[in-house]
């Protein structure tokens, strides 16, 4: 049996008007966990105001009504990619129905926790990682122009951060209708002492994975670990809206004594 807590934290910056991400999560207030599991979600919108911030909040909003809605018994990842593709129905509708919100989109990164593994689906260049021990790395791909370079060889994965364009990416929701959305290819499972972070292009082109790891190790709880990780991105600049999601894992429910969320994932 494992348990999973949950931390949050999300920061305008230092250079924005406004705060355009958004993040969710659904998990039971009395610790257990549905047989659908725990959904994780995280966005970073974009199209200017309002249009980034309405992008990311109708994003999230529709992911989590719609796996647990129509979740397939089956296939996570189905229920997964069929909600994705709702809402980006639903962001075009948006943008359709009412000018002031054309042309807006949202990155849109999900983790859903289930029988001690660990499925996802993303798009756009919102992040997630899994850090266990002294190792950081990232599972999610990364939807950006400055991605497709690295993986062409084009360009290293140093070059990358300092890249001109590199925060242009190149899938969103809400922008093309026939989206094609990426998911989790080999299923992993949970492991003791084990973190999920989930971030938005904020967090990770101010602060390097080492020194994500250095504040993972020192501080080691969630809500702390995501309040220090924005102290860090806007130490060192703060360009972007900041947002981190954190979930812990542990095997002999030692967290029971930390703040945060603690829940139960049944087996």
């Amino acid at each position: 049996m494992s348990f999973v807590t949950i931390g949050t934290a999300s920061h305008i910056g230092l250079r924005k008007e406004e705060n355009q991400d958004f993040f969710a999560y659904n998990a039971p207030e009395d610790g257990t966990v549905p047989k659908e599991g725990i959904l994780l979600a995280l966005a970073d919108g974009m199209g200017g105001r309002p249009g980034g911030a309405t992008a990311s909040r109708i994003a999230i909003d529709v992911i989590i009504e719609e796996y647990y809605k129509n979740i397939e018994s089956n296939s996570i990842l189905k229920s997964l990619n069929k909600a994705f593709l709702k809402a980006n129905e639903q962001v075009m509708a948006k943008g359709d129905e009412d000018r002031s919100f054309q042309g807006m989109g949202t990155t849109l990164v999900v983790v859903v926790l289930k029988r001690n593994k660990i499925y996802y689906a993303n798009i756009g260049d919102s992040r997630g990682y899994l850090i266990h021990n002294n190792e950081i790395s990232q599972f999610t791909k990364d939807h950006s122009v400055v991605a497709d370079l690295v993986r062409a060889g084009y360009i290293t994965e140093d070059q990358a951060p300092t890249y001109p364009g590199g925060n242009i990416i190149t899938k969103a929701i809400g922008i093309d209708a026939e989206l094609k959305v990426d998911t989790a290819k080999n299923v992993k499972k949970t492991r003791d002492g084990q973190y999920i972070l989930l971030c938005c292009d904020g967090l990770y082109r101010e602060v390097p994975d080492e020194e994500v790891l250095k504040i993972v190790k020192e501080y080691q709880e969630p809500d702390l670990i995501c309040d220090k990780l924005i102290e860090k991105a806007n130490e060192h600049g703060g360009d972007d809206n900041i947002t981190v999601m954190i979930a812990k894992i542990d095997k002999t429910n030692r967290l029971s004594d930390l703040a945060g969320r603690v829940i139960n994932l049944v087996r």
